[in-house]
């Protein structure tokens, strides 16, 4: 009997010790601390970690490859929203994955992301009459920005808490309404990290509108304010100066009208931890 007992111990001790030690050793290898947390190293094209100045790290985060559906885990992994078993070698990320990632890194906090994933108010999922999945940028910055003290920025310079709004409104800025430029800009402000969830009426079968993309702003030291996204149609993570009249037009293309439906953005506000 403890002839068979000590081949099963062994395989039980190995199982529990070594084996997630090893795991551990194999993905500390591929990862790198900024702000406390583990991000793989894939994610930064120099390899090296970029410190700890917000828009460091927002520079060293672009040309990330687009990948459908693509994310990183808590455990700073890649891997998918919808099949988070998925493991990649290579980088991808989609919007979604770029934002949180991002906000991970610029805010110092490990979001989960079944914690982002949440459907916040129980209107969207399988059967849901708006459509599966038609409110999930909304969903995705409204949970990373929720442990913040928050603001939602509103036209006409106004704001409001943004726990008292809901999907379908209030939606924010017109993307090509020449007074949204007249008017944001002058909002933006150093120190602040702004999350951007963009709407459109949608034509999709059981959809009347879709939060269809998700990005952010950051203004850096010199007070430009920088549109960081990735697409699939750029096939990379990238950026726009939304002070400069290039930088703007080549915003509101990407943003503009389709099918004579108006394209909005809801911005929430959430301040930027000081660093040391």
């Amino acid at each position: 009997m403890s002839a068979r007992i000590r081949p099963s111990l062994a395989v039980l001790l190995l199982f529990f010790f070594v084996v997630p030690a090893a795991l551990a050793a194999a993905s500390g290898e591929n990862t790198l601390m900024v702000n406390g947390i583990a991000a793989p190293k894939a994610l930064f094209a120099s390899g090296q970690a970029p410190g700890k100045v917000s828009e460091d790290i927002l520079a060293a985060m672009l040309g990330i490859p687009y990948r459908i559906d693509g994310a990183v885990n808590e455990q700073g992994q890649f891997t998918l929203f919808a099949d988070q078993k998925q493991r990649f070698s290579s980088p991808g990320l989609n919007c979604s994955g770029f934002v949180l990632e991002a906000s991970r890194l610029l805010l110092g906090h490990n979001f989960s992301l079944d914690a982002v994933m949440r459907d916040r108010l129980g209107d969207s999922g399988p059967g849901a009459p708006d459509g599966q999945d038609w409110d999930f940028g909304w969903d995705l910055i409204m949970n990373i920005s929720e442990p913040f003290a928050r603001n939602m920025l509103l036209p006409g310079h106004a704001s409001m808490d943004p726990a008292a709004s809901t999907g379908f409104g209030p939606r924010g800025f017109d993307t090509n309404d020449p007074a949204t430029w007249e008017e944001l800009p002058g909002r933006l402000r150093p120190g602040f990290l702004y999350l951007a969830s963009f709407s459109a009426e949608s034509r999709r079968k059981g959809y009347t509108l879709q939060h269809y993309h998700v990005g952010l702003i950051h203004v850096d030291a010199r007070g430009r304010a920088w549109y960081y996204h990735t697409t699939g149609k750029n096939s990379k993570s990238n950026r726009q100066d939304l002070n400069s009249p290039q930088g703007r037009a080549a915003f509101q293309k990407a943003f503009s009208p389709s099918k004579g439906k108006r394209k909005y953005m809801c911005i929430i506000e959430l301040p930027l931890a000081p660093r040391p």
